[in-house]
């Protein structure tokens, strides 16, 4: 893995900044797993890669309101069209929101995060931020961990949601996979 020579530069979506393909991806609202099991052409799955205890990235723990000593529990899968990855997805859940549902995380298994968000009536979600991944980016890096290839860029974005009150991360970051199926 290439030394990790910066941070992940999130912004508000402007359209005339993103891959055309991508722009309806990135700026989706809806549940992104009922969205890929509608585009995908094989079964739709989720390969988890993790569940760990970590400090969440710098601009992660101010996002959160956590300090930057706290560890937080770390959810990586990859949601798979098959046998072919689409999206490399990154949930961060502070201490506090772990503790108060942790009978909800350790569910979950290999079903996606989105059963759980988007079938919670109390779950609000805020803004969505995008960026533009670049090797040597630490995002960047844990999304090729387990591909093929290594493209110029990824595209991703990601959002805080409120479940109960609580806050967590998600971050979504889109392989090449998931654009030359389009």
């Amino acid at each position: 893995m290439s030394e990790i020579r910066e941070w992940t530069r999130w912004h508000t979506p402007q359209k005339r900044l993103m891959p055309k393909e991508l722009a309806s991806w990135l700026t989706d609202t809806g549940s992104l797993t009922r969205r890929l099991q509608q585009h995908n052409t094989d079964a739709f799955s989720v390969h988890v890669l993790g569940n760990c205890w970590m400090r969440a990235l710098p601009d992660e723990c101010q996002l959160l309101g956590v300090p930057m000593t706290q560890m937080a529990f770390q959810r990586e899968v990859r949601l798979m069209d098959g046998d072919t990855a689409k999206v490399y997805a990154r949930t961060v859940v502070p201490l506090h929101t772990f503790q108060a549902m942790k009978h909800r995380f350790n569910s979950l298994g290999n079903r996606p995060l989105g059963e759980l968000l988007f079938t919670e009536p109390t779950v609000k979600r805020g803004p969505i931020e995008i960026a533009c991944l670049k090797p040597g980016q630490w995002l960047y890096e844990m999304a090729v961990l387990e591909e093929n290839s290594r493209p110029d860029e990824l595209w991703g974005r990601r959002s805080h949601f409120y479940l109960g009150g609580k806050i967590l991360l998600v971050n979504e970051i889109f392989l090449p996979t998931l654009m030359e199926s389009m």
